[in-house]
């Protein structure tokens, strides 16, 4: 739908006009009136306008002064011209001044329709060639390395909306890599850096890149990713050769992990004859699903940060067989990260309740497993979560209020030891989520049935008056067009029939219980001409306000 403003500082006019685009229901317009350029400008300040329907003469700023301002606030905005004056050099500099059209008032409706429906064709086309949809196209592409890179990321650290539907995923950021493929895992780590200024880092790590994709390109695709300042992971697929279909997928993959791993040296040496560059590499010893790989990057990262791996140009492969018993376990601290904590907290911020319960199963899952070995583990888990949640439990109106039949109680809340096992520490978790979820949403529907009784309120107590989307906006404090979606969305019902079915109703009330002229009862249900009222009201009742008097008061 689009906005018109109607301007003329002839009444008469305006109310023909809005009640000719009002019975044009194929338009589609939401209309605004004024009487003056000055009102005009008003509109202009409050709300977006696409069209604007102008007296070209008028007292004080006339249509082409207007017009420049029309340009200024909304540069997407067409404007119509009306004159009575067949003035050649006027109109002229009307279209000087960006007007898409002119109308000379003698010329009928029809001339008018056609003028709107000319404009509406303009504007929807600019809207489907929209350069700024070109442009964020554009902006897109060129956005495509860092997309693929944050997408890594989410990959690397166990994102659970990442893994979730990686055909989607790998096609949205046209990853180089398959998803329907295992990969590997290869960290280069910078020992020392000759000149360690950020310009200089960048340079190193993009040098260490180049040699890495150069030399192992030939028979492995690879995506990288830069982290810690001094480190790259790249993530490693086996190509496809049709020349090797005879060997099967064991002996292919076998042969890519010695290829790599033979490389390493290469890669190292090259890096430190190019610019005495001294690096550490660490590769994984096993090709993995996607929904492994944060494993298999946190053993890799434990393998380059304990043991030989904090040693100078060191040499690792990774071994799980090799690792010990803490070590195994390693990865599931990767539970605790940041980013799932980060993207737990956005999921309550946003009542995603879905994602949430996905992510924190998983979570608990794992700790699970790791009851009986990683005590400690459990409880870092079990606070860093009571952490999250505080802020949103302070939101519940009484911690002894029942929500949902659960209790919430700081006391128990606060204390890891306060319940049996982790089993039950784990279901009292996810039954406080079900609180907080439950709460949110009775929030929401309490502010959304609020916003609705004023809108009903402000409808009922301004029939006569401006019941424009944008005065009802800013009398309840909202945007015009989510108030809009939002009453639909609670109601069932639009807005706009909203307020026509009020104006009926109040209409028929008049018309049945005081010998008001038709004329005063159309200005008291808001109509800005009779002739509008009359065609309004035929068009609900199938007949006129007049008769509707007769056939009630026989």
């Amino acid at each position: 739908m689009y906005r018109i403003l109607i301007v003329d500082d002839e009444p008469f006019i305006v109310g023909g006009l809005a009640s000719l685009c009002a019975d044009a229901e194929h338009l589609e317009l939401e209309i605004y009136t004024a009487a003056s350029s000055a009102q005009a400008m008003e509109w202009l300040r409050r709300v977006k306008i696409d069209i604007v329907l102008s007296d070209i003469k008028m007292p004080g700023l006339n249509g082409l002064m207007l017009q420049k301002e029309i340009e200024k606030q909304w540069p997407h905005c067409k404007v119509i011209f009306l004159t009575g004056y067949d003035d050649f050099d006027y109109i002229q500099e009307a279209f000087r001044a960006g007007s898409v059209d002119y109308i000379l008032k003698t010329e009928g409706n029809d001339t008018v329709l056609l003028a709107l429906e000319r404009t509406l064709q303009l504007l929807d086309e600019e809207r489907a060639m929209d350069s700024v949809l070109e442009r964020a196209a554009e902006q897109t592409k060129k956005a495509l390395p860092y997309l693929q890179k944050q997408y890594l990321m989410d990959l690397l650290e166990g994102d659970s909306v990442a893994l979730k539907d990686l055909k989607r995923w790998f096609a949205e950021v046209e990853m180089e890599l398959r998803f329907d493929r295992p990969c590997m895992l290869l960290i280069c780590r910078v020992d020392q850096f000759r000149e360690n200024t950020p310009t200089s880092r960048s340079l190193y790590l993009y040098m260490i890149q180049n040699v890495v994709e150069e030399l192992l390109s030939p028979s492995i695709s690879l995506m990288h990713l830069e982290y810690d300042r001094s480190k790259i992971v790249w993530l490693l697929q086996v190509k496809h050769d049709s020349s090797l279909e005879e060997d099967s997928k064991e002996q292919v993959q076998e042969r890519a992990m010695r290829f790599i791993h033979g490389t390493l040296e290469q890669i190292q040496q090259v890096c430190k004859t190019l610019d005495h560059l001294k690096i550490s590499l660490a590769a994984a010893s096993e090709w993995v699903d996607w929904g492994q790989l944060p494993y298999s990057f946190e053993r890799l990262k434990l393998l380059l940060s304990s043991g030989l791996g904090i040693g100078e140009e060191s040499l690792l492969t990774g071994n799980p067989q090799q690792q010990t018993a803490n070590e195994k376990d390693k990865p599931e601290r990767m539970q605790l990260s940041e980013k799932r904590l980060n993207m737990l907290r956005s999921c309550l911020d946003n009542g995603e309740r879905e994602d949430f319960d996905y992510t924190l199963s998983h979570m608990l899952s794992t700790s699970f497993r790791a009851e009986q070995t990683d005590h400690l583990f459990n409880m870092m888990l079990y606070y860093r979560l009571v952490s999250l949640y505080l802020p949103y439990i302070s939101s519940i109106e009484t911690y002894s209020a029942r929500e949902n039949g659960h209790l919430v109680d700081l006391d128990k809340l606060t204390r890891h030891d306060g319940h049996g096992s982790w089993n039950e520490a784990a279901d009292y978790l996810q039954e406080l989520t079900a609180v907080i979820f439950s709460t949110q949403e009775k929030g929401k529907d309490e502010q959304q049935h609020e916003v609705i009784k004023k809108v009903k309120l402000l409808i009922d107590e301004h029939l006569s008056g401006d019941l424009s989307l944008t005065h009802i906006g800013e009398a309840v404090g909202h945007n015009p067009s989510y108030l809009s979606r939002l009453y639909k969305q609670v109601t069932g019902e639009g807005l706009s029939e909203a307020i026509n079915s009020a104006r009926l109703g109040k209409a028929k009330q008049l018309l049945q219980e005081t010998n008001d002229k038709v004329h005063e009862i159309a200005a008291a249900v808001g109509f800005v001409s009779p002739p509008y009222f009359y065609r309004f009201f035929k068009k609900a009742t199938g007949i006129t306000p007049q008769e509707y008097r007769e056939m009630i008061n026989t």
